[in-house]
């Protein structure tokens, strides 16, 4: 069976804060990949993926870690 992920965040040049919004989500049992590439402006682009299905419960989980920083 087929996974829809769907992207909940990106950073610039940061993956140092891509890497530890994984970790809180994978903590929180959300499955989460971390995809990067290169770009011809800014350098690298870090992309945080979930599935569909728990993009909701993720999406909230992000905010609450975002509000902590």
């Amino acid at each position: 069976m087929w996974i829809k992920w769907v992207t909940i965040h990106e950073s610039y040049g940061l993956p140092r804060m891509a890497n530890e919004c994984r970790h809180y989500l994978e903590m929180k049992g959300i499955r989460v990949r971390l995809l990067s590439r290169k770009t011809q402006r800014t350098g690298h682009v870090y992309v945080l993926q979930v599935p569909e299905k728990q993009r909701d419960q993720a999406l909230e989980w992000l905010h609450q870690f975002k509000n902590r920083l």
